[in-house]
């Protein structure tokens, strides 16, 4: 890792020696390769950059599609990029460590002569002192005795090698990714013809059911001396010990033995003993506390070995010296399929007690799919062209990616995405892939500033034409006949009669003259003016109304909260929202309080002064006043300023403790139905609601049956008054937003979100709330809430072609039938997720399947209006072109929702063992059906979903899905809500958080920090980094941070000087790098939906454990796998299902 951009190196840091004492890389023209260039610019740390200590050469290129018809990338452009898929360097950011001499020798490490031909003794690796290479038997070694059918064959551990594309070349096919050797030749690399890439060899693994994995105890090999990513084990001979980190890594030059699978009926030579782990994943059990990262010099880097070749499979041993038995990780040299790499391997490291050379290409982290490689590739392909969605069985770009969507027939990928752009023709072809069909709906999302807002069409009296069976409304896709004056429904494909004052010539290729003149013939997406017949008896709606509910108990007033909203409010009713063209803001806002009573204000403009007026019968309240609570705030604005002056002082004594949270919510809705109109309540609550009042609520944490199969009574309801709340609400149109700033950190979040889900609306987090770390937090919440684009008094409804219907529905919503969708209100940030189920076969293949969704709903300047999103898929019987267009990110989107809702009412180690087997199913399909016929030992993805393994791995060990020993059921309750209705711009970050490496930053540049990838050894003793996931900011610094950067942004001279428990947020220093630094941060809280509290983490100090949970590639201590443990866990249970 570098050092911080005019920072001399650390004076505390040993001369030449980095990350966990690590030798530094020589400086270019001393020994070293160029460096790699990567946009221009060189890759920092990047494989080949410089020279690893020994001279070992540089690991290749990761990922390369198969050439052929068959392996074009399945999103356009794809040349010229270097993403996942395709052959080229790593991304800039990707940590390259290595295994350097032992601690004490300083200086930088000197180059070593080459390895010596294969055979034959090589010379020292090092000065004299240090471990020699060991030379390899003779190559008529004879190996272990013949006849034993099937060995296990790799040694206890961890997959290491390279990853490269999957087809031989010359070869069609899917384009897919198989964990294998380099697919691009290297100088000193022999490469047989064909062209393919060697395959990882993943360690032989206990026998299990698929996705369950083997519990506590159970045998499961490792890497040499039993050495697994995520724990530690006895290092092999020679070696030092490792210490624990981001376990399976090794950089460039790492060249130990590798064991390879064996001809059939050869045995394998016994390994070392076997490392049994808790949680059926090696190396947990023995796994150190976290506290000793960062691995020391001479670390040993596992290795992936493999399974038996295939009956049949007999070709001879590549040339170069057979192992000897006896020896950890060595035994007799597997045979290679046509087309892989071999040859010799690049020499050991210093300090590391060699075997013979090996011939199998490694797999290392970086070598393994991440998405920061995909969505590089995906941002290079976008990067000067728009994408134009009437594209047919292509992926639209990923929410990461950056670009223009313009809309020609088929809805915006920011509206709706669906799993699937190839739709299977059959349930049977679905249910074979085992991947879900379903849309992402997020149907008012916010468009970005280049890109046209949604047309409005207004067709009068008789409204917009539908269907007359279906009641589908027209669309681009409906087919005009009979010379215009009939249409063809493309849902339902009934012939429906054209108005006369809608009918128009067709052109000779059967469209329309006035194509290009009818928004709802040319685009996916438009809205109609609706008409009264789609109104609540027939009565046109007023504008919707904002109704704050304050609470003003001694918690309240003594956190902060009460005197912070009051200086605030004010501000923030500025940002109320507008319809386009309106001038000014047709809401109209109200103010109540409440304690153990519940308190009215009337600001009617005619007033001298406001007046309050107390509702003391909480059991049944009623609205004391029809005129003055719901006022214009520009009329009004100098009594509504006069209440937020006089309410700190009129409280400010105030020893009640009482909180009547349910009236106070019963007093707002009767506003609403009062004023007969829709509207929002914001809530602002400080306890929880105890004594004898409607909703009184207890104290229910027990941490204890976390993981249990009572767990789910923690996520239940204490009773029905807010769930029965929160449907009253959505029947008269009110969505509820709370804002929890509570002072003892329980508030009963499960709850809460049962009163406030339903109406559509969301719960703000605050525990234990203090006006000085949070109260910029609610503020900025607060104004977003406020001023973003709202729908009120919605209902949903999804049409599908004939042979599909919408089932299941997940999201912040209530369910009146089978089929709509009720929502007391629906903003810009919410989304929708629908599974879609066969009636039927659909068409043939190349026909098209159809989705709808119609939103009904009433507009912040009180118009009902609809919004219709139209999408055209075509159907196949293929496979491989199902896998293909297959959108991951949709489908880890489902994932996690279904998941999410499972908690409700099944134990978490169900829901983990569904997780794994769908996705280990969903994988041995893709390689026993679609990919070309390779060996057994390979591990083969489909290039559109090769993040499948990490993404589900983070997963199944997020805060909202598994709970944490620590866990609190508040802060899990809160996260189980917001996923529920997060888009997938939110869960892809969740997923796999970004990790900046804010001290590379330069004060000169605005452009953000290249992200490195999420584990431990990525993050360098002489580094800060800023970790985020949209709901989480930590910044981590290591414990060799130059001291100069620290006062620069920290205004102290030392790491032990910051107070980390007291830290609320970047001090204002007048220095280029404290500016930057707070840019940077500044940026990601504006890209994030919500507003995030920053955290200071130190390099092994006590909250560094909480970092360490977002690292989603490296295990958790709570038993969850490694990113390569899982691979390792996959690839053995599709192997078995192969078998």
């Amino acid at each position: 890792m570098m050092s911080a951009p005019g920072y001399p190196p650390n004076p505390g840091a040993g001369p030449g020696y980095q990350h966990g004492g690590r030798p530094a890389y020589p400086p270019q023209g001393q020994g070293s390769f160029p460096p790699p260039m990567h946009g221009g610019q060189p890759m920092a740390n990047a494989p080949g950059a410089v020279g690893p200590p020994g001279g070992a050469a540089p690991h290749q290129p990761m990922f390369a599609s198969p050439p052929g018809a068959g392996g074009a990338p399945n999103r356009q452009p794809m040349a010229g990029t270097h993403g996942a898929g395709h052959a080229g360097p790593p991304p800039p950011g990707a940590p390259q460590g290595h295994a350097g001499p032992p601690l004490g020798q300083g200086g930088p490490p000197q180059r070593q002569p080459g390895p010596a031909p294969m055979g034959q003794p090589g010379p020292p690796m090092g000065p004299p002192g240090q471990p020699q290479v060991r030379p390899g038997p003779p190559m008529g070694h004879a190996g272990p005795p013949m006849g034993h059918a099937g060995p296990p064959l790799g040694q206890p551990g961890q997959p290491q090698g390279q990853v490269s594309g999957g087809a031989p070349a010359g070869q069609g096919g899917m384009p897919h990714s198989s964990l294998s050797g380099p697919s691009q030749q290297h100088p000193g690399w022999q490469q047989p013809p064909g062209g393919q890439g060697g395959a990882v060899r993943p360690p032989q693994m206990a026998p299990g059911a698929a996705g369950q994995f083997p519990g506590p105890g159970a045998n499961m090999t490792g890497p040499p001396g039993g050495m697994s990513r995520g724990g530690v084990g006895a290092p092999p001979m020679g070696a030092q010990p490792r210490m624990s980190g981001h376990p399976g890594h090794a950089g460039p030059g790492h060249a130990g033995p590798t064991p390879q699978p064996t001809h059939p009926g050869m045995t394998q030579p016994p390994g070392p003993p076997t490392h049994q782990g808790a949680g059926g994943f090696p190396g947990q059990a023995g796994a150190p506390p976290p506290g000793n990262y960062p691995p020391g010099p001479g670390s040993v880097p596992p290795n992936f070995a493999g399974g038996p070749s295939p009956p049949g499979n007999t070709w001879p041993a590549p040339p170069g010296p057979h192992p000897s038995p006896g020896m950890p990780g060595q035994g007799m040299a597997a045979p290679q399929a046509p087309g892989a790499n071999y040859g010799p391997a690049g020499p050991q490291q210093p300090g590391l007690n060699a075997g013979p050379m090996d011939n199998t290409p490694r797999v290392t982290p970086e070598s393994t799919p991440h998405p920061l490689a995909v969505w590089q590739a995906d941002a290079d392909a976008y990067s000067e062209q728009s994408f134009y969605t009437n594209q047919r069985g292509i992926i639209p770009p990923l929410p990461t990616t950056t670009c223009d969507i313009v809309d020609q027939g088929n809805a915006s990928s920011r509206f709706i995405r669906t799993t699937l752009y190839n739709v299977p023709s059959s349930q049977d072809i679905l249910h074979k892939t085992n991947i879900p069909l379903g849309l992402v709906i997020q149907p008012m999302a916010k468009l970005p500033p280049k890109e046209d807002n949604i047309f409005i069409v207004d067709h009068g009296e008789k409204g917009p034409l539908r269907c007359r069976r279906c009641k589908g409304y027209i669309s681009p896709h409906a087919t005009f006949i009979d010379g215009g004056r009939k249409y063809a429904c493309n849902l339902c494909l009934f012939q429906n009669d054209v108005p006369d004052n809608y009918q128009c010539q067709l052109d000779q290729n059967g469209l329309r003259l006035d194509y290009n003149e009818r928004p709802e013939l040319s685009c996916g997406s438009v809205e109609f003016m609706a008409t009264s017949d789609y109104c609540k008896d027939g009565k046109w709606p007023d504008p919707p109304a904002y109704i704050f509910l304050v609470e003003v108990t001694y918690q309240s007033v003594s956190c902060g909260m009460l005197s912070l909203l009051s200086r605030m409010l004010r501000l923030v009713l500025d940002d109320l929202p507008k319809d386009v063209g309106q001038e000014k803001t047709k809401v109209r806002i109200g103010i109540a309080t409440f304690d153990s009573t519940v308190h009215f204000y009337n600001l009617k403009a005619s007033l001298v002064q406001p007046q309050m007026l107390v509702v003391p019968d909480v059991a049944d309240v009623f609205l004391p006043l029809l005129d003055g609570f719901l006022v214009d705030p520009e009329e009004s604005s100098l009594l509504i300023d006069m209440v937020l002056e006089e309410l700190p002082r009129l409280y400010s004594n105030s020893r009640e403790t009482t909180s009547c949270l349910g009236p106070a919510v019963q007093a707002g809705l009767e506003a609403l139905k009062a004023a007969e109109c829709s509207g929002k309540l914001f809530v602002f609550s400080a306890s929880m609601p105890k004594a004898d009042i409607p909703g009184a609520l207890k104290n229910r944490e027990d941490r204890a049956l976390f993981r249990t199969d009572k767990e789910k009574n923690l996520y239940a309801p204490q009773n029905q008054f807010y769930p029965t709340l929160g449907a009253e609400c959505v029947k008269h149109g009110a969505c509820v937003e709370m804002f929890c700033c509570s002072t003892s950190g329980y508030v009963d979040m499960p709850t809460m979100t049962s009163m406030v889900a339903p109406t559509g609306g969301e719960v703000h987090h605050y525990p234990f709330f203090t006006f000085q770390a949070d109260g910029e937090r609610l503020i900025r919440d607060l104004r977003h809430s406020v001023s973003r684009q709202t729908g009120f008094d919605a209902v949903m409804r999804v049409r599908c072609s004939t042979g599909l219907r919408a089932t299941d529905f997940w999201g912040n919503l209530h369910m009146m039938n089978t089929t709509d969708v009720l929502l007391g209100g629906i903003d810009c940030d919410k989304a929708i997720d629908v599974e879609v189920k066969y009636d039927d076969k659909l068409g043939d293949e190349g026909t098209l399947a159809y989705y709808q969704v119609a939103l009904l709903y009433t507009s912040v300047g009180g118009q009902r209006r609809l919004r219709i999103h139209n999408l055209a898929v075509p159907c196949t019987k293929q496979l491989a072109e199902v896998y293909r267009c297959a959108d991951m990110d949709a489908v880890m989107n489902i994932f996690i929702k279904k998941a999410v809702k499972k908690l409700y009412d099944t134990p978490y180690k169900t829901i983990r063992g569904h997780l794994l087997e769908q996705s280990i199913a969903l994988l041995t399909c893709y390689r026993k059906d679609v990919s070309e016929p390779a060996s057994g030992a390979r591990l083969i993805l489909p290039e559109a979903m090769k993040l499948l393994p990490v993404y589900v791995c983070s997963l199944i060990k997020s805060e909202a899905v598994c709970a944490l020993s620590d866990s609190r059921i508040d802060d899990k309750a809160w996260l189980m809500h917001q996923v529920t209705a997060m888009p997938v711009t939110a869960s892809v970050p969740y997923l796999y958080p970004t990790v900046l490496p804010v001290h590379t930053a330069s004060p000169d540049s605005d452009d953000m920090p290249t992200p490195c990838r999420c584990y431990y050894e990525a993050l360098s003793q002489e580094g800060a980094y800023l970790l985020e996931n949209g709901f989480v900011l930590m910044m981590w610094l290591g414990s060799r941070l130059h001291p100069a950067w620290v006062k620069d942004v920290f205004g102290v001279h030392s790491l032990a000087e910051i107070n980390v428990d007291k830290f609320v947020k970047l001090p204002l220093l007048d220095n280029p790098t404290s500016t930057r630094l707070r840019g940077i941060v500044s940026k990601v809280l504006n890209s994030r939906v919500h507003s995030m509290k920053m955290a200071v983490i130190l390099q092994g100090g006590q909250k560094e454990v909480f970092l360490r949970r977002l690292l989603c590639e490296d295990g958790s201590g709570d038993g969850g796998p490694s990113y390569m443990d899982l691979l390792c866990h996959m690839h053995k249970e599709i192997r078995n299902s192969l078998r």
